[in-house]
């Protein structure tokens, strides 16, 4: 492994030499627009009123997402592995169990953060509760503290998932190296010093990406006064940052986790 500059280089290094670490983040950054431009005229035109969406399109989009993050996670370890580290098939049971358990997690947050937006929506329809934006100084202020909580939340969710599943696949070739261990394996990276101050300045970074997600959710930052326009432009900022970041979020991970190894 590289011991010269920081790991944050290394990753904007290995980023640079494999483009291809963005083709899938922004592949799913453009199918979630699509269908976030679909559900939202659904909403828009039927006055609110209807669901657009049945329980098996549900389904397919959670599957899709679980897919690229899958695949996702096999080319960032092709890019980072060395000697040590195999070169096999990413399991998919073990990591599907993890990724279930962290869409569970969000979707929670992001049911608190729906009762958030309802609570200062001024009307009652499913379009105008679901695309609504805060744009009053004191609106702003008064969603700061759940704000915070919710910032916090999915950071941390984020964050601890995304480097379970990178212990789980940097491992997954041992047999005896299954959830409970990769688990174990992420607090010890936690609990050593090398690995912690890195992995605390990685969750700052994430943490202000957090920060942005939940104004381009929440804050109406672009003046368009067409509601469905704010809404749409607003999200596709926000696909697209999370497109550039998602990749060198995920190496930088790899680069944290293999680094013990090479340390210790």
């Amino acid at each position: 492994m590289p011991t010269h500059g920081t790991f944050f280089k290394q990753s904007l290094f290995v980023l640079y030499k494999n483009p291809i670490l963005f083709l899938l983040p922004f592949a799913g950054s453009a199918l979630s627009i699509i269908i976030e431009v679909i559900f939202t005229e659904e909403l828009y035109y039927s006055n609110g009123s209807k669901v657009f969406f049945p329980n098996v399109i549900l389904f397919g989009i959670f599957f899709a997402a679980f897919t690229i993050t899958y695949f996702q996670l096999g080319l960032a370890r092709k890019s980072v592995s060395l000697g040590g580290v195999n070169n096999h098939s990413v399991g998919v049971l073990e990591l599907f169990a993890i990724y279930a358990i962290y869409s569970l997690v969000l979707y929670f947050i992001g049911s608190y953060e729906g009762q958030i937006r309802e609570a200062y929506s001024l009307r009652s329809d499913r379009f105008s509760m679901y695309t609504f934006k805060v744009t009053t100084y004191h609106d702003i202020m008064n969603i700061i503290p759940p704000g915070v909580i919710i910032v916090l939340l999915s950071t941390l969710t984020s964050f601890l998932f995304s480097a379970w599943m990178v212990q789980y696949v940097i491992n997954e070739h041992d047999i005896r190296y299954g959830l409970v261990e990769s688990l174990r394996g992420l607090t010890r990276d936690i609990v050593f010093k090398y690995t912690r101050k890195k992995l605390l300045l990685l969750f700052l970074v994430t943490l202000v990406i957090s920060m942005l997600d939940f104004v381009l959710t929440n804050v109406a930052i672009i003046r368009i006064s067409n509601v469905l326009q704010l809404y749409l432009y607003q999200f596709m900022i926000l696909s697209i940052v999370g497109s550039l970041y998602a990749p060198f979020f995920l190496v930088c991970l790899f680069f944290i986790a293999l680094s013990r190894s090479f340390t210790s």
